[in-house]
């Protein structure tokens, strides 16, 4: 099977992390956001990189959770761990990140967008949060986007579940900049340059400083616990715990399982026929 995650240093202090799996356009399985944990702990621990730009190969950036195996109870408590995870990995990682988002990135793939500290996109991209219209509650998503979007803007995104243009993206504070589809790596690696030509050290201190101002309460050492290559799912804080459970909850409701089995089967759910 090929690798689902793929890591390429492109030039020194850059890498470029690209989700690989095309032919389900990029969504997050188990596997995928395992190795992309695991890729950044890497990056983090080994020095070769100080910003990494994540993209996604394919049409789209990414589609979001992997539905097939999110709807397999067996599976449902391990995933939301993963889409935890993979979250708090990506926000809080000593590393810069910066999404290069190119086609339409939805739901959790938004989320894993959100979640970089910065994103680029192309002038046609298309981002939304259809949860609703699955029964899901986007419950880890809402942690990170608390942070960058103002209260009425999210209410639309979760509660209407529209997909936006990139324009109305920059708007909200989701999109830094929009750029022509020729043009999407090039301008993530300009930032890049611009990152590299601050000091290191304060750079990583620059970070956490800005996650403080809006967090107020970051994640205890959970910046050493990457960087010193401690287990994938690190330990989670009280607030992250009740996101999870909520999750959970509602991903095992019965709106939650006929929105999935009414997507899968690519018809309308109940609650909008009867």
């Amino acid at each position: 099977m090929p690798e689902s995650v793929g890591i390429e240093i492109v030039k020194k202090g850059i890498a470029v992390v690209t989700l690989q799996r095309p032919e389900r356009r990029n969504a997050l399985s188990i596997g995928m956001m395992n190795a992309l944990i695991d890729g950044m702990r890497e990056l983090a621990t080994n020095g070769t990189a100080r910003v990494v730009i994540l993209r996604g190969e394919g049409p789209v950036f990414c589609a979001g959770l992997d539905l097939a195996e999110a709807s397999n109870p067996e599976r449902v408590v391990e995933s939301a761990q993963c889409v935890a995870s993979t979250l708090k990995t990506l926000r809080y990682s000593p590393l810069v990140t910066i999404a290069a988002v190119h086609g339409g990135a939805y739901a959790g793939g938004a989320g894993v967008m959100a979640a970089c500290d910065m994103a680029v996109g192309t002038n046609d991209v298309q981002i939304g949060f259809p949860e609703a219209r699955r029964g899901l509650l986007p419950a880890l998503i809402s942690d990170v986007l608390r942070s960058k979007v103002r209260e009425g803007d999210l209410a639309e995104l979760f509660l209407v579940g529209n997909s936006i243009s990139a324009v109305r993206a920059q708007q909200i504070g989701l999109l830094q900049r929009i750029v022509e589809p020729s043009t999407l790596i090039d301008e993530a690696l300009g930032m890049a340059d611009g990152i590299l030509a601050g000091g290191p050290q304060t750079i990583m201190d620059t970070k956490s400083l800005l996650h403080y101002s809006y967090d107020r309460t970051p994640p205890t050492n959970h910046g050493s616990s990457i960087a010193h290559g401690s287990s994938r799912h690190a330990s989670v804080d009280s607030s992250e715990h009740s996101s999870i459970e909520e999750h959970l909850k509602a991903r095992n409701s019965p709106e939650a399982q006929e929105g999935l089995r009414a997507f899968l089967e690519k018809r309308p759910p109940s609650w909008m026929t009867d």
